[in-house]
């Protein structure tokens, strides 16, 4: 069984950029290759400061930027 998140190898090389912004916008995406996988996902960056005082109250620990 695969799920949507599954490519082929060659399948995920000719579409690249379907891939990516499928990490981006789905989660990790696994790449199947003959003899394991490729697991692409999306790390975010830092927020601004715009974003992160774009909402009331205190800071989620994730967003603490001093850790």
């Amino acid at each position: 069984m695969t799920r949507d998140s599954d490519w082929q190898r060659h399948e995920a090389e000719a579409r690249i950029q379907e891939v990516l912004d499928a990490a981006k916008a789905r989660g990790t995406q696994r790449l199947i290759d003959t003899d394991g996988r490729f697991d692409v996902t999306f790390v975010p960056g830092k927020k601004t400061l715009e974003e992160l005082f774009s909402h009331p109250g205190p800071l989620p620990d994730d967003d603490d930027p001093n850790p």
